[in-house]
């Protein structure tokens, strides 16, 4: 793809939704908020680790391992800040510091989110709540503590470890929220986003894992040294260090999503996400716009107090390069998984998880063939001792095949088993 590709000046500035200028804006506003008085909360995950892992060199290695990390002691934290100055508005900031992975761009502390919120209460306690920020979509049915933690496991699905890595749109996001004593909860939104352009670019080139790593702003996640990525002939123009999926907007083009609601508190939820960043699928300053959508439906159930049980499937599209060029990606991608989790008590948790994940290369051009397809069970097990101290263990078991392996010269087989332990402290 030859630089020609390039937008013009005047239309890299049409409806351009700038992700550095919205969190300017949210900068800007914190002084506002400062000088009222409300309620002000800080709260933090400590977490020191080890992990064996099998399955080849870890993707954050630049590989096609599912894993994090092969063998390796590991130290996280996670802090949380939320300003609620008036019923009206509030603040919130999620940074994180984590030594895992390696590779020149990715970073050791960083921000995961964060938002300013200005909530406009309707009749019967109902709400409008419009937040400006960088922010998760509110689609998970397993990261639901705090900081987007898991309360089931040590890593996440497959499906979540990619949202992780690359969807974290920056925007504004408009929601309706149900009143406190309606008979249903009930939230239905929509978003409109700068950003995450390049969201899509792990699934096509490295496929899903499975990991617990949330990536920050403008951070560079490391790609498969793969042969065509290293081809001038083919990617020349691309920079090859590697994806930078949260971070400033390359195509002036505004993304969108809508996502719901439905169920009863503490006993069942349904939820229902759609996201399309828009992308050009052209290059722009050494990275391409690519062109992703996917939708997401989930439902959590708890039949019992001592049960929990928790789904998600995914489904969607993601491409770049002008079809009619010689060099270009499609893909197609879907990933389910379904979690069984039992509490006898608040000190004991044993959890169970299968996962499901597929990525078909539909492009079939010179490049390799980038299928990707495997299967994960994941069994869990915590002791809480207190309510700020919880230990973990975690064994994972996956079968999985890479059709582009063979083009590192590795088997197509990326199965292998994972081993983790972990102390937590939270506050």
């Amino acid at each position: 793809m030859n630089r020609t590709q390039l937008p013009t000046r005047s239309t890299s500035k049409r409806c351009r939704l700038n992700g550095d200028a919205l969190l300017l804006v949210l900068i800007l506003a914190s002084p506002v908020l400062s000088a009222q008085d409300g309620d002000f909360s800080v709260s933090g995950v400590l977490a020191v680790g080890g992990h064996q892992g099998q399955g080849g060199r870890s993707w954050s290695e630049a590989g096609l391992g599912r894993y994090l990390a092969d063998d390796d002691a590991s130290l996280q934290a996670h802090l949380g800040v939320f300003w609620q100055p008036t019923l009206e508005w509030s603040l919130s900031a999620h940074l994180r510091a984590d030594d895992r992975g390696s590779g020149d761009g990715i970073q050791t502390i960083g921000l995961v989110e964060a938002s300013v919120s200005r909530h406009f209460f309707l009749a019967d306690d109902a709400r409008i709540s419009v937040r400006i920020g960088q922010l998760f979509l509110p689609s998970t049915q397993e990261a639901i503590d705090p900081l987007w933690q898991s309360r089931y496991t040590l890593s996440l699905s497959s499906l979540n470890s990619w949202v992780a890595e690359e969807i974290r749109p920056i925007g504004v996001d408009t929601s309706w929220h149900s009143g406190a004593d309606a008979e249903f909860e009930s939230e239905f939104g929509t978003m409109l986003f700068a950003g995450n352009d390049s969201a899509g670019s792990l699934l096509a080139w490295r496929g899903f894992a499975l990991h617990d790593r949330l990536a920050v702003r403008n951070e560079t996640v490391p790609l498969p040294a793969l042969p065509s990525l290293q081809d001038p002939l083919q990617f020349g123009d691309q920079d090859n260090d590697g994806a930078r999926p949260i971070g400033r907007d390359l195509d002036g083009r505004v993304g969108y999503a809508l996502h719901g609601r439905w169920g009863r508190s503490e006993h069942w939820r349904l939820v229902g996400t759609w996201f399309d960043n828009r992308g050009d699928r052209r290059l722009h300053r050494g990275e391409y716009a690519w062109d992703t959508r996917f939708s997401i439906v989930g439902a959590s159930w708890r039949p019992h107090p001592e049960w929990d049980l928790a789904a998600e499937w995914m489904q969607g599209s993601s491409g770049m390069g002008l079809r009619s060029g010689p060099v270009f990606v499609d893909i197609d991608f879907r990933s389910a998984y379904l979690i069984a989790s039992w509490s006898p008590d608040p000190r004991w948790r044993l959890s169970l998880r299968g996962d499901r994940f597929r990525v078909i290369d539909r492009d079939r051009t010179i490049a390799e063939d980038n299928d990707d397809s495997g299967d994960a069970v994941t069994a869990a097990g915590f002791y809480a001792p207190s309510e700020r101290w919880r230990f973990g263990i975690e064994f994972i078991r996956t079968g999985s095949r890479h059709a582009a392996a063979a083009s590192l010269g590795l088997p197509d087989e990326t199965a292998g088993d994972s081993l983790r332990v972990e102390a937590r402290y939270s506050f």
